[in-house]
Order: C-alpha cells, then structure tokens, then sequence
C-alpha cells in the first residue's frame, strides 16, 4: 500500500511542526518532508519551559517558542534542517511493536540518505544517529502517539548553528553558556561540517524521498489537503499559546542531553565554605569535564584545576566522585575550608 507524501509549499514560521500534528489529529497516514524558512525553538512535550530555555532573549532575538506534542528535550529548529515526518494509523503493521524497536527500524532510510550524501552515520539507541567515526550527533528523532496515530520525526542536519543553539537554552551565568557552546560543537554536526560544504535542499530531500521509497514502498507525492494546512494554523497557535508553553510540567531540571550518553549539567551546592558550582560534561556515565567556580577557597589556589583533571574518567556518582576528591586532596595536600569531599559530591553530580 502507497503512502502519500506531502511536501508543503508554505514553510514560514511555525508551520513545518505543525503539518504532521494535523495529518494525526486528522487520522490521514503519509509522510511530510519540509525544511522550515524561519527559525524557531521547540520544547519537549514535558518540559518546564521556563526552566530549560531563555524566554527573554528568544522574545529580543524574535524567536518564537512552541511546546510540541513529543517528548524530549528543548530543540532550535529552522533553515538547513530536513524535517521528516512520518504519520501511520497505530494498528498499521509497518509501525513496530514498541517505540525503541521503532526508532531502530525507521532509522534505516535515514541513514542510508546520509550514506548517499557521502556521511556514513549509524543508529545510537535510544534515538541518535551519530557520524559513524567521530560519534558525533547528526540527527535526532522522536516518537509518540498522538490520536489514533503513530508518529515518528527528525530532521536531516544541512547545517546547525550551535551558537544560536546556546544562546536560547537557559543558562546560570554567561560563562556556562560559553562552556554549552563548546560542547554542543565538540558534540552535534551537520553535513556542511563534515564534508565542508552545505548540499543543497533539494538534493537533500530528494535523496531523503528515494531511500524512504525503498523503504516503504511507493510513495505517491499529492498536495497537502487543505483541511491539514487549515488545523495546521490553529495548531500553531495552540502550541504556543500561554496555557502550552506554561502549563505546569513534570520535568524541571538542570541537565541538558546534548547526545546519546553526552549530558551538559549545571550544579549548585551551598556548603559552610560557600556556594560551589560546577560545569559537568558527562560521557558515559563517566565525568568527561569539571568547572568548579564559587566563593570558596582553595589553597593553594591553583590546585583547583589539578582537582578538576583529577575528576576525569571517574563514574558519575556522588559516591564514586567524593571518593576520587578526598583522594586528591589528601594527596595533594591541599585545603578548601568549610568544603568537604562530600559538599564537592553533591555540587557535581547533584540528587
């Protein structure tokens, strides 16, 4: 059986989210490939929004926010990214038995598509494609039933812009926003990074439409019905209405998944010797990168760094990671008054 395949014409503001959120409201089945004109910032269907991104510089840069009806965490959409969403009735029995089984298997279009535009990626449980040398993240994916539907979505990565991507996310101080910068562009690429030049549009998609042919069989390209470009306006202003974007959510944290095993964390600690903070990469679960910073002392002062090195490798537990800092400290011989190992524990890994 052939699917339909929409590509919308209309692909300004918010409206390439919303396409495949109308097609499930609706119950019509296909696929819609759309790269959007316009940069926007989704958050994941249970996240705080005001606690995982700046709404105040989005508001100065004029980037809008909607809340999308996946989960996940906070996303920077817009030009050179190929969405692909893909809409099928919950009993059709191209949809797998479960969402893992489902990301692994629709995954296999999209990695072919990279393949053919000379980027060889595989499959990361849960839901990462990452560039098969580097393990850097170059797509990720999201899933959920929304209606009587399945939908599965991600989007090929022409370029991305990490910069950009730091500046929306909310951070504490300017300093960690500079460290999540680094970390996003040691962590995700795009195509344009890895072969040092961005692939047209349309080349992109119609690369992405073969290996999807191959996949699902036929598909048959047809206009958008109209009633879907129609709930797709009304969705738009649904997601990111006051009662979307701000309706009380389960999920408030201070950890950003940046890919696969890759975690960004903020901690904070008040301890009798000041309030520590710390900048935690985590790869893994093992401790990639420490930024200690407060109003503490150490002596001597700048032992501190030789702490953070020290930290490197160390399994991101509190008890493993005090274990590993009291360690040092009585090595090393240093002192941070009013701070003990169990104080720098609990700033770095947190619970």
């Amino acid at each position: 059986m052939s699917l339909p395949l929409f590509r919308p014409q209309d692909r300004g503001g918010c409206l390439p989210i919303a396409y495949f959120h109308a097609m499930a409201r609706l119950g019509i089945e296909g696929i819609v490939i759309v790269e959007p004109d316009d940069v926007f910032v989704s958050v994941g269907y249970f996240d705080d929004t005001e606690a995982v991104i700046d709404v105040e510089r989005c508001e100065r840069l004029g980037i809008p926010i909607l809340r999308r009806e996946i989960g996940g965490g906070p996303v920077l959409l817009g030009p050179g990214q190929v969405f692909y969403n893909i809409v099928l009735k919950r009993d059709d029995s191209r949809v797998p038995r479960s969402v893992l089984q489902a990301y692994e298997e629709f995954s296999k279009p999209i990695v072919a598509t990279y393949s053919t535009l000379g980027v060889e990626t595989i499959f990361k449980p849960v839901n990462d494609l990452v560039v098969n040398e580097s393990r850097k993240k170059i797509s990720g994916q999201g899933a959920a039933d929304i209606a009587d539907t399945f939908c599965f979505v991600g989007a090929i990565l022409r370029e991305f812009d990490a910069s950009l991507m730091a500046q929306v996310i909310k951070v504490p101080d300017e300093k960690f926003r500079d460290k999540l910068q680094k970390t996003l562009e040691d962590n995700v690429t795009s195509i344009g990074s890895e072969l040092g030049y961005v692939p047209a549009n349309k080349l992109v998609e119609d690369r992405l439409i073969d290996e999807l042919s191959k996949y699902f069989g036929e598909l048959e390209q047809r206009p958008l019905p109209s009633e879907v470009e129609e709930l797709a306006r009304e969705i738009v202003e649904e997601l990111q209405s006051e009662n979307a974007l701000y309706a009380p959510r389960t999920r408030r944290y201070d950890v950003l998944r940046i890919r696969e095993g890759v975690s960004f964390r903020a901690g904070l600690h008040k301890a009798v010797g000041g309030l520590i903070r710390s900048q935690v990469v985590v790869e893994d679960e093992k401790v990639r990168e420490v930024i200690l910073t407060g109003d503490f002392t150490c002596l001597p002062k700048d032992r501190l760094a030789d702490l953070e090195s020290a930290l490197y490798g160390v399994s991101f537990t509190k008890e493993s990671v005090a274990a590993a800092v009291q360690e040092f400290i009585a090595e090393a011989k240093i002192e941070i008054p009013g701070v003990s190992a169990n104080d720098l524990a609990q700033a770095i890994v947190g619970g």
